[in-house]
């Protein structure tokens, strides 16, 4: 599959979720071609801690990569340490 395709498919995914102008997924160029970058808008929730909030959003957003076969389409890299990482960075960002 390739990149945008990859990325098109991402977005459908986690707009079927989160809804489709509350996620954007960009991919890089150049030395980091092959990198996702995902970013979802959700609302602030009053009664959680925003750190909180932000990991339950990003385990969501690994949930289903996995349950829609995506993450096996993500590259992987290898950090200092020898241990396989996807090049993929979710940010969230909490609206008040």
């Amino acid at each position: 599959m390739r990149v945008a395709e990859r990325n098109r498919r991402i977005k459908k995914a986690l707009a079927k979720v989160f809804g489709y102008k509350n996620v954007r997924v960009r991919g890089d160029r150049g030395t980091a071609y092959g990198w996702v970058e995902i970013t979802v808008k959700v609302p602030r929730d009053p009664n959680k801690h925003p750190f909180e909030q932000e990991d339950e959003v990003k385990a969501m957003v690994w949930n289903i990569l996995r349950e829609t076969g995506l993450y096996d389409e993500l590259y992987t890299y290898y950090d200092d340490m020898g241990e396989a990482r996807k090049e993929c960075i979710v940010d969230v960002e909490l609206l008040d």
